[in-house]
């Protein structure tokens, strides 16, 4: 138990953990000033989002899920359901006793040689006996059992650790959308704001026969194009919204600024580094692996001898119902079983574990190459949507200095109303860029916690009380009955074959590999549009079933 338990709890801990200081501002109102800076101040205030002093922060969402996300609730059911499999390989070590009472009678009429007729021959009987049966040894079997049990209950866990990683991924997600979709839709509003004025001021112009109906035209399509994808934007917010009350179990109020996400690698190594130690996907498919392995011993153990003794102690009267003529019984003894025939069924068990075993190997190392490239991806998400903000950032000046000195020369009657349309849809470009780079940038960051394994409540918002599952094994152990498991277990462990398995066969390699030369024509000619007649089948889906 004391293995399990240090494997179990050997997860990387964070003595830097903190209390997430989460940035509140006051909602900032549209700013009606034409001029450069009262527009960039407007523009990177309305891109920061809509903020509240005492909104819900993203430490409030993480909290909620991690209490009571149903999926979370249910993968720890399962790990409890799991650890019962460790009391269950453990019971064969455990002294076993039962209590067996009997009350007989038998009739039997017989015809006799000398006698003429039936002879009519009674039996009473009555008794009752306490059983007790030991374990001494079965081979190693129920060691190795044991062991792959426990393997497969810290495989568990890691399962667990990584559903919290992954759910909690997705709450960020979650979160991080909504206030994304809304700083959109607050673009996108002022966008229209921008736009329907423009429209008005060409129509105004128009009939003063100073502009044309084309430009009425063209920003009339500019403002239907930006309303259409106002609608789309409220649509995704919707979305994402649902999405947060499936995840957190409510709908999100008003969202305060996410925070900095702490314990992100500073490098690409560092976080390649830190998942090979303590990626949940990795030493999941690692602890399966050991289980397989001692499921290979197990499985040779069959052919093993196994020991186990017997006794018993009760009162019985063979002859009649009396009570008062039950006398004592005593027995005992010890059964010896070595299988000598098996009829091929413990080679076939052995062969079939080291092909689990061998099957578990390759998923090690699948799960080693996925961990890696989506570290990659998640790095290079993170490094990219930086480079994204920080242009975006100056774009939205250069936008905004372009789209002022524009507006005044189209007013002066010196710029179009083209470039005008096409400078505050510059400018909008600009600021959908650093809003999806924003949101980029953190997710890419969750991203990687995800992976390494660090994205846990309890390494992300300061107080949380992890679930430990750890507890229910402890407690269902110490209410066994078992006084002599320890020995039986440490005896029986002596006789533990290996577990070892043998190369799986791959492949020979192909020295110069080239693709087969063909001679077909590549396919070609009109789209095929009609199924050939398929033969109705006579045979029923009962037929098929038996």
């Amino acid at each position: 138990m004391a293995t399990l338990l240090s494997i179990g709890d050997r997860r990387t801990t964070f003595a830097h953990r903190r209390r997430l200081a989460f940035g509140s501002a006051s909602r900032v109102q549209p700013v009606a000033s034409r001029g450069r800076g009262g527009r960039l101040v407007a523009s990177l205030l309305l891109l920061a989002g809509p903020t509240t002093a005492s909104g819900e922060t993203l430490a409030d969402a993480i909290v909620d899920a991690y209490r009571s996300n149903p999926r979370l609730q249910a993968q720890r059911a399962e790990l409890r359901a799991l650890d019962e499999t460790v009391i269950e390989a453990l019971s064969p070590y455990r002294l076993g006793a039962q209590i067996a009472g009997n009350l007989n009678y038998n009739e039997r009429r017989q015809r006799g040689i000398s006698t003429e007729g039936f002879t009519l021959f009674e039996q009473r009987t009555i008794g009752v006996a306490l059983t007790v049966n030991q374990l001494l040894t079965s081979g190693g079997r129920t060691a190795a059992q044991v062991s792959a049990a426990e393997a497969d209950v810290l495989s568990g866990r890691e399962r667990l650790r990584e559903l919290e990683n992954n759910t909690l991924l997705q709450v960020v997600d979650a979160y991080v959308s909504v206030r994304r979709d809304q700083q959109l839709i607050a673009i996108q509003l002022r966008a229209v704001e921008s736009y329907d004025r423009q429209v008005r001021q060409n129509q105004s112009r128009e009939r003063e026969g100073d502009l044309a109906r084309t430009d009425v035209s063209q920003a009339q399509a500019q403002l239907f194009i930006i309303r259409a994808a106002l609608a789309q934007a409220k649509a995704n917010l919707e979305q994402s919204r649902s999405r947060f009350a499936t995840l957190v179990g409510r709908n999100p109020g008003a969202l305060d600024t996410e925070p900095p996400l702490p314990g992100v690698p500073a490098t690409s190594g560092e976080a390649q580094t830190l998942a090979a130690d303590d990626s949940p996907v990795l030493w999941q498919a690692k602890l399966a692996e050991k289980a397989s392995r001692h499921r290979i011993a197990a499985a040779r153990a069959e052919r093993n001898p196994t020991i186990a003794a017997q006794g018993s102690f009760g009162y019985v009267n063979p002859l009649g119902f009396q009570s008062r003529d039950l006398g004592s019984n005593v027995g005992g003894g010890v059964t010896f079983t070595l299988p000598i025939l098996t009829q091929g069924v413990v080679g076939s068990r052995v062969r079939a574990a080291i092909a689990a075993q061998q099957s578990a190997g390759f998923q090690i190392e699948d799960a080693r190459r996925s961990i890696a490239a989506g570290i990659l991806n998640a790095w290079n998400q993170t490094v990219t949507a930086q480079e994204q903000l920080s242009a975006g950032m100056a774009a939205i000046q250069a936008a905004e200095a372009a789209a002022t000195g524009v507006r005044r020369g189209f007013g002066e009657g010196l710029r179009s109303n083209f470039e005008v349309i096409d400078s505050e849809q510059r400018l909008l470009n600009a600021q959908v860029l650093v809003v999806n780079a924003r949101y980029g940038q953190y997710l890419g960051q969750a991203t990687l916690l995800a992976f390494i394994g660090r994205l846990r409540a309890d390494a992300l918002v300061w107080g949380v009380t992890p679930y430990d599952p750890t507890n229910n094994l402890v407690q269902q152990r110490r209410s066994q009955i078992g006084p002599y498991v320890p020995f039986v277990r440490a005896y029986d462990k002596l006789s533990v074959p290996s577990g070892r398995s043998r190369d799986a066969p791959v492949p020979a390699p192909v020295p110069t590999p080239q693709m087969l030369a063909t001679t077909a024509a590549a396919p070609g000619g009109p789209l095929a549009s009609d199924l050939p007649d398929l033969p109705q089948s006579s045979t029923t889906k009962r037929e098929i079933v038996q």
